[in-house]
């Protein structure tokens, strides 16, 4: 099924997988990596400019650019946003477009092959990604795991007041870096950055921050903990 077609939030996890697995996949610099207001405003640019496509395809385009498949290869610079991907997405309509010519495929509903994404196996991937990363020492702020809130158990999630402290200290870390960002920008492609995440909310990240912690911490105390007593 298409995007537009699809449950708005089963989209929205199904897209931060692929697009973690593949920031991972291209070995961009963990200082480089999209913050959450790129992340979410590359998965807004989808939902709507290329909502005529499957959650499938999206992950075909972004795999055949990692291969090489394109005609012209898309340079990222070490910097993964919004306009990367769609330039890769308009390479794969191109592609798509000229398949279906060359074949001569119908447009019909009844000709078209659905392919259905396997849901389990991708949930499955995306855990192992996220295990990985706290193996790795990464901060827990900056893994991007906050959709798996709904599986931690009430135990293991802090009170009003341990979230409100919470919440505190990251407002404050992100605000130092945004006022680091802002004294020291020199180069255009930061400076879009800075843009790009100016017109999403701040709130929105500093709560999806605080949700990756606790994310983070629930996992490390559990299936961490239990990988390392065997």
């Amino acid at each position: 099924m298409r995007i537009r077609e699809l449950d708005k939030q089963e989209v929205t996890a199904y897209l931060s997988r692929i697009i973690t697995k593949d920031i991972s996949l291209k070995n961009i610099p963990e200082n480089n990596f999209p913050s959450q207001l790129v992340t979410n405003d590359i998965k807004k640019m989808i939902m709507t400019k290329y909502s005529v496509l499957t959650p499938v395809e999206i992950e075909l385009a972004l795999e055949m650019e990692r291969y090489g498949e394109f005609e012209k290869k898309s340079e990222h610079y070490q910097f993964y946003g919004t306009e990367y991907i769609a330039e890769i997405l308009k390479k794969y309509c191109a592609w798509k477009f000229k398949k279906a010519n060359e074949h001569n495929l119908s447009r019909t509903p009844e000709r078209q092959i659905e392919v259905k994404p396997d849901l389990e196996k991708i949930e499955q991937e995306f855990l192992k990604t996220i295990l990985s990363e706290i193996k790795a020492n990464k901060k827990f702020r900056y893994i991007e795991c906050y959709l798996l809130l709904k599986d931690v158990p009430n135990r293991f999630k802090p009170t009003k007041k341990q979230y409100d402290l919470l919440f505190k200290q990251e407002s404050d870390f992100l605000k130092l870096q945004n006022d680091k960002k802002n004294k020291d920008e020199n180069d255009k492609i930061r400076l879009k950055k800075i843009i790009q995440n100016q017109k999403l909310s701040f709130e929105v990240l500093v709560r999806q921050r605080v949700e990756n912690i606790i994310v983070c911490n629930w996992l490390n105390k559990t299936i961490i903990q239990n990988d390392k007593n065997r």
